[in-house]
């Protein structure tokens, strides 16, 4: 796995067009272009992109919202000719980190239980399986994992360095 130089920033109107197009790459259910932009206007969910430095293109993006203690994870996708790069994982990483930063101190999502490689992922960082959503999924219908990980604010705090005492 090679490491690109990438930059996380907020997602914006005029990067609707190109979330769209990967939606429909990436998932056999995609959101609409209408769903994505309440997501972008919302000032209260993140929808963060990574780029390759020295360009707009979107390497990968995810859809992320804090309520009252709790990150939901709503999207997660990586182009697929990027994947394998460890790009999903610094883009998780970000999100569980700017989400404890707002009060999270938990994290949810739900994934296929056909997405080997998600689950992986997913598990590495830390989220434990605590349910099955029975036929959540459309096109094809299959069941949804639920997938949580504790103590986002405590990874937070130990996460900012050493202490000045000495």
């Amino acid at each position: 796995m090679s490491l690109l130089a990438v930059f996380l920033e907020a997602a914006g109107e005029d990067d609707l067009a190109e979330l769209r197009v990967l939606e429909q790459r990436c998932f056999s259910h995609p959101w609409s272009e209408q769903a994505l932009r309440g997501a972008v206007e919302d000032r209260q969910t993140l929808v963060l992109v990574l780029r390759a430095a020295g360009s707009r293109a979107i390497l990968a993006y995810g859809v992320f919202q804090v309520v009252a203690d709790e990150l939901h994870i709503h999207d997660l996708a990586v182009v697929p000719e990027q994947r394998q790069r460890g790009l999903g994982r610094r883009l998780l990483s970000q999100a569980l980190d700017l989400g404890a930063r707002r009060g999270a101190r938990t994290a949810h999502l739900e994934v296929r239980e056909s997405n080997r490689a998600a689950l992986v992922l997913y598990r590495s960082l830390g989220f434990r399986t605590v349910g099955v959503r029975k036929g959540y999924y459309e096109s094809p219908s299959e069941d949804a994992v639920v997938l949580s990980r504790e103590g986002l604010a405590a990874a937070v705090s130990g996460s900012l360095g050493p202490s000045s005492r000495d």
